[in-house]
């Protein structure tokens, strides 16, 4: 993972890339660029992309649980929204109104 980031998107996206969190087995960055689906096309061999809606332009089976391959929590659908507090603290939301938490916050009455 670290490898990835360090030597794949850093070098590619230098000042436009930003960590927001990694965790064990996964990371989240913020990334500047045009189409961001544009640039993984180009590094299609990284991703695993099975996930994807079937009609993704990118959709592919190529790494269906290949270890060590990328793949999204969110399925193709972009982030609009995140907030960062603390390790494993964390929630986003995305596109049509999907939202993931970390297990460590709980709603407060």
């Amino acid at each position: 993972m670290y490898k990835f980031y360090y030597e794949t998107l850093k070098p590619k996206y230098g000042d436009r890339l930003k960590l927001l969190f990694t965790d064990t087995d996964s990371l989240c960055c913020e990334i500047e660029t045009e189409d961001l689906y544009r640039d993984m096309e180009k590094d299609i061999d990284f991703y695993d992309i099975s996930n994807y809606d079937p009609t993704h332009p990118l959709y592919s089976k190529s790494n269906h649980r290949v270890l060590g391959k990328m793949k999204s929590e969110t399925w193709s659908i972009p982030i609009v929204e995140f907030v960062g507090l603390k390790a494993k603290m964390y929630s986003y939301l995305y596109e049509n109104k999907g939202q993931k938490k970390s297990r460590e916050l709980r709603k407060i009455s």
